[in-house]
């Protein structure tokens, strides 16, 4: 080699020494960057599906994988459940899941520190078959537990690398980000319980004066009501004009109709004592089902009753549950409005806290439809008495619903998005509160 071919090569190598420096810098100062301004959204964004989106996005850009997923505790389920992207549908996350129970939890919860599974395959196998196939779905490499007041709240699992594997500076860097995304995932969650919380001691409160309002307005047109009934009952057996006869009788049914609505007022307002009886939970669903299959069938709607409790014993006030659910079903039958509709009824028992009794426990019932959903500025009316978007509705059938399930010490939410149907969640406990 020449000397000037040698100094040509010398050049070249500086410059590309000089270049792999400066590549480097940048990278480190990118996943600086990004450390930070990860950082920084912890204590801005109380949204959590927008937290969980930020924090993909910064987590894919410092470790250059894609497949990072965030599972939290559903408190509702009982069940850890990957957050939800934002516009992503409460379906898609409900396909995977880890139990309180499995082997994944409990290793975490014992150990509490980041699992690298390629380099712990005693830890992988001493999992459950079932433990795996998630695990081997998301394509996890490395786990690292959400832990909070020693307990496990949640937990991150990120996949494999585009390029290369996880070094253990990387893996301690992670470990520290993590540990400080677990508080923000944690006060995120509780944001959004206080939040609901709130809402629903608003909707109770508004609910109760609501029932005050309307069992006065019952008895002041009650009275007079009998009185147009009785002058109009009078005066018909006093027609003889057939078409005037007919009048009158209409004018007779329309009081009724009335009355029939002044009878659904006091029912919310001034609900007769509970009967409680022990009851066959799945029974009495079936039961409803067939009280309500010939109106799904005839709008081409299909029903479908996933039964999961572990039993059925529950005790209620059966014929007013089987009202409430039935006026959940009609109003679903009623929103459908394509001819492939349909309607999915899960049934779930919920530990919903660790020291409940088993008589405690409660039941998760769901009613999902493919109907058009409710606009979310219209969510917060949907209970309030008189308040229907159907023409022929007096909007108490809600009502009436919100009622029964509160005066069973249950709840009942209403979730639906536009274009993706409704969610009708009811939580019964096992034996109700008389």
């Amino acid at each position: 080699m020449g000397l000037l071919q040698r100094i040509i090569y010398i050049c070249l190598e500086l410059f590309h020494t000089d270049m792999r420096r400066k590549a480097t810098r940048k990278h480190q100062y990118d996943i600086s960057q990004a450390i930070s301004e990860l950082n920084k959204s912890f204590s801005l964004i109380t949204d959590l599906a927008q937290l969980r989106n930020n924090f993909v996005a910064h987590v894919s850009e410092i470790t250059n994988t894609k497949k990072i997923h965030v599972f939290l505790m559903d408190p509702d389920y009982n069940r850890f459940y990957p957050v939800k992207d934002v516009g992503q549908s409460d379906q898609a996350k409900h396909d995977l899941y880890f139990l309180p129970d499995d082997k994944l939890i409990f290793w975490l919860n014992v150990n509490k520190v980041l699992l690298n599974i390629p380099e712990h395959p005693d830890v992988y196998a001493f999992f459950t078959d079932r433990d795996r196939s998630v695990l081997q779905e998301l394509d996890a490499k490395i786990i690292y537990p959400f832990v909070l007041m020693n307990q496990v709240k949640g937990f991150v699992i990120l996949g494999e690398k585009e390029e290369g594997s996880y070094s253990e500076d990387e893996l301690q860097m992670l470990s520290v980000l993590f540990e400080q995304a677990s508080f923000a995932f944690e006060n995120s969650l509780l944001y959004s319980q206080q939040r609901e919380r709130s809402s629903k001691m608003y909707r109770a409160d508004r609910m109760a004066t609501l029932g005050e309002l309307a069992a006065g307005t019952a008895h002041e047109i009650r009275n007079p009501l009998t009185s147009i009934r009785s002058t109009i009952q009078y005066l018909q057996n006093r027609i003889d004009d057939p078409e005037d006869k007919s009048l009158a009788e209409g004018l007779i049914s329309e009081v009724d109709r009335i009355n029939d609505i002044i009878q659904d007022m006091l029912s919310f307002a001034k609900p007769e004592e509970l009967k409680i009886e022990e009851t066959d939970l799945n029974e009495l669903i079936c039961q409803i089902l067939r009280l309500v299959e010939n109106s799904a069938k005839s709008l081409g709607i299909e029903i479908s009753l996933a039964y999961q409790a572990r039993n059925d014993t529950i005790y209620v006030d059966k014929n007013l549950i089987k009202q409430a659910f039935i006026n959940i079903l009609m109003n679903a039958i009623q929103a459908i409005e394509s001819p492939n509709g349909k309607i999915q009824i899960l049934v779930r028992d919920v530990d919903s806290e660790k020291h409940r009794t088993h008589l405690d426990s409660l039941f998760l019932v769901e009613v999902r439809d493919n109907g058009p959903g409710i606009p979310e500025n219209l969510l917060d009316k949907i209970f309030d008495p008189f308040y229907t978007t159907k023409q022929e509705g007096t909007g108490l059938g809600l009502s009436i619903t919100y009622s029964i399930i509160h005066r069973h010490g249950g709840e009942i939410e209403i979730q639906s998005e536009l274009g993706k149907g409704t969610i009708s969640k009811v939580r019964l406990p096992r034996k109700a509160m008389n």
